[in-house]
């Protein structure tokens, strides 16, 4: 695979969303409840969180997710343009 090749543009936009599932997509769900003798002071939650640790809602994933797939098919189209002229 030699520089400026459209396979090489894949494999980089293949790496960067395999990064961006692991730092933003929601994959593990955590919930705690806390209970106080006082009922107002009691509470739950719950919130999705990534492999990374980092506390995310689905969006800035999938922006990033799509942003990621655009980009890489214009560098290959490109390449691909460059590569049969």
């Amino acid at each position: 695979m030699e520089a400026g090749s459209p396979a090489r543009a894949v494999l980089w936009g293949a790496a960067a969303l395999l990064l961006a599932t692991v730092v933003l997509a929601p994959v593990i769900g955590v919930g705690r409840c806390l209970d106080s003798s006082d009922p107002e002071k009691s509470f739950c939650e719950s919130y999705t969180q990534s492999l990374a640790g980092f506390p995310v809602t689905v969006w800035p994933w999938a922006a990033v997710a799509a942003i990621i797939v655009v980009v890489t098919t214009v560098a290959f189209v490109a390449r691909h343009r460059r590569a049969s002229a």
